[in-house]
């Protein structure tokens, strides 16, 4: 019998460490959901899913809105099936001396990079943990050091794992 292929969500799968966590899940034949804002890069990461022979999912959703994260949920259940994997990956980041930021530029951060995690978190739970035969993996990475250092190190079958964030929650529901 031919086991299901994984459906796993990557937010901020457009470019950088979301892009190559995509190539990464493509390589081992998920069905992967991508999600981020910028349609041409949804649709380069789709393109590059399809020709390792995977099937993706376009998203464009902006992960500080938990209204379009729990949209973005529901289309990935009716389109792949039940999630398996959630990888919260989107931020934002300002370049420019502090003294030059305004409160807009922080609150944005802070609503992608810090809530976007937990809208995206709480919108697979709410789907990974309907029960206790459930083997989820949920992970969030900050930055390229702790998605690298973990995150796509989920080797271990079976187990549930849940990062919020480097500096946020870490737990073993």
């Amino acid at each position: 019998m031919k086991k299901r292929a994984e459906v796993v969500v990557i937010t901020g799968a457009s470019a950088g460490v979301g892009r190559a966590t995509v190539r990464e899940f493509a390589r081992h034949g998920a069905w992967i959901a991508l999600v981020a804002r910028g349609k041409d890069g949804l649709e380069g990461a789709r393109r590059e899913v399809e020709s390792m022979g995977g099937k993706a999912l376009v998203l464009p959703t902006d992960v500080a809105d938990p209204e379009q994260v729990e949209d973005a949920a529901q289309r990935v259940e009716k389109k792949l099936g039940s999630i398996d994997i959630w990888i919260n990956n989107a931020m934002t980041s300002v370049f420019s001396p502090i003294k030059e930021m305004t409160a807009e530029e922080f609150e944005r951060v802070t609503q992608v990079t810090y809530l976007g995690y937990v809208y995206g978190t709480l919108a697979a739970l709410k789907r990974m943990l309907p029960g206790d035969d459930c083997p989820c993996r949920l992970g969030a990475g900050l930055s390229q050091h702790s998605l690298a250092g973990g995150l796509l190190r989920l080797q271990a079958r079976g187990a549930r794992i849940l990062r919020i964030s480097s500096h946020g929650v870490a737990a073993r529901p």
